[in-house]
């Protein structure tokens, strides 16, 4: 038998009422758009990243 917490269910149909808002309010990205995003974001992080290790090189 599964073991949920207490409240969980409002917990989540509060969350479910949320997205169904945004949602109907067109706040949301496909998943194309969440992909561009990370993968935007990943190279990003990758040119900071490697600046940090170039600058901590000449320290």
């Amino acid at each position: 038998m599964l073991m949920k917490q207490k409240g969980y269910d409002e917990f989540l149909a509060d969350k479910v009422a949320k997205g169904l808002q945004d949602y109907k309010q067109g706040r949301f990205h496909t998943a194309e758009q969440a992909k561009q995003r990370i993968e935007q974001t990943l190279i990003r992080k990758e040119r900071e990243l490697q600046e940090q290790m170039n600058n901590a090189s000449y320290a």
